[in-house]
């Protein structure tokens, strides 16, 4: 059982504030390595990966993560700071918390924390002194603000979070999409790309090295390939963040230009994707890949038949549910996580051209009548 999390606790692997996360994780799954077939074809690698993807494909009833009342309604105007950290999908995470604030008549404030150190101790500053009832995190690693949590804890804030990979280690509350959660979905990402190149042998990660579950991601990737395709080979190459929504794609097609063997890509996050089509398409080459955390331009490319695929997040629900874990903390309620492959496949899937959402801005949805759902458990009249 979760309870609500005040204690700071320091984590004695922090050395330097620069430093990240980087802890290896296991597979969450048992597999043996998939042997080859006899002839040395690749149909048992294919095989294998799409019996593993079965969950991430669709049509499976999900359900809200946590689905129970709260312990009393949140009263209209409680203030709540969301952390901007200045990405594509942070401003469409942003535009997903409109709906349920507007719900629930939260005082939902934007604080944009920059990325480099020194702007984000400015920021988490201003957050301390506008003293908000909660706060909204995602993807800012506490590493760098571990000061401010003591602060806010003093105060009695709560700070709930999204893709973040450490949260325990600084006293916060475990986010539901943590390490483990991150590690399977590179699992799914892994067995994608098994899948969908026909059973490629030669792949590229492309990692994102600011972002602390990037890691993770490539983990699951690893652990996956390696027991589909023990022969087969994975090369990691990395993009800085301030690249992402500017000259990503111009790296990822560099680096394919110089690497011609590559069969099939995978990225750490989907906006690596946007525009990419195109440029390959000049550079005259043709390589397939997939990534998660898709923006809108992803999905019109998918609709388009530009984008092979995506590990779709449905990112309304997992706002939803980041707003949801503020809620009960708030509350000083208790709740409990389901188990990771649950946690996994419900706000993933895998979506290509056959599948995309006709609403690229709306996006995957999971499950269809979440707002129903959420309204009857906040105790919205």
């Amino acid at each position: 059982m979760h309870r609500p999390t005040r204690k700071i606790l320091r984590s004695a692997a922090v050395v330097t504030v620069g430093a990240l996360l980087l802890t290896s994780c296991s597979s969450t799954l048992d597999d043996e390595p998939v042997e080859p077939d006899a002839d040395g074809d690749s149909s048992a690698a294919v095989e294998a990966a799409n019996e593993f993807l079965e969950p991430w494909l669709g049509g499976a009833e999900k359900n809200l993560l946590i689905d129970e009342p709260l312990s009393e309604p949140i009263a209209p105007g409680t203030h709540v700071v969301y952390l901007d950290v200045g990405t594509p999908v942070s401003a469409v995470m942003w535009d997903n918390l409109q709906e349920p604030a507007q719900l629930l008549g939260l005082d939902l404030e934007r604080v944009e924390t920059g990325r480099d150190a020194q702007s984000i101790n400015a920021a988490m500053n201003t957050v301390v002194e506008l003293e908000p009832d909660g706060v909204i995190n995602i993807t800012l690693d506490p590493i760098f603000f571990e000061g401010q949590i003591a602060q806010l804890e003093a105060l009695g804030v709560p700070v709930a979070s999204g893709s973040v990979m450490n949260t325990v280690e600084f006293g916060l509350p475990e986010a539901f999409n943590g390490p483990d959660w991150m590690t399977m979905n590179g699992e799914v990402l892994g067995a994608a790309a098994i899948s969908r190149s026909g059973g490629a042998s030669e792949f590229v990660f492309y990692n994102v090295p600011e972002f602390p579950f990037s890691s993770y991601e490539l983990d699951g990737v690893k652990s996956r390939i390696s027991d589909l395709c023990p022969d087969c080979t994975l090369r990691v190459v990395d993009i800085p963040i301030a690249e992402l929504g500017s000259t990503a794609s111009d790296r990822v097609v560099s680096d394919l230009q110089a690497n011609p063997g590559t069969e099939y890509f995978i990225a750490a996050v989907d906006e690596v994707q946007i525009g990419l089509p195109q440029k390959l398409s000049l550079a005259g080459l043709d390589v397939d890949g997939i990534a998660m955390w898709p923006a809108p331009p992803n999905y019109e490319q998918l609709a388009a038949g530009d984008q092979d695929a995506t590990l779709s997040v449905d990112l309304n629900l997992m706002m939803w549910t980041v707003l949801d874990q503020l809620l009960r903390e708030m509350n000083g309620q208790e709740y409990e996580w389901p188990d990771t492959l649950t946690r996994a496949s419900t706000l993933t899937r895998i979506t290509d051209e056959e599948n995309a959402p006709e609403d690229p801005v709306l996006g995957y949805v999971a499950i269809d009548d979440f707002r129903d759902r959420f309204a009857a458990n906040w105790l919205v009249d």
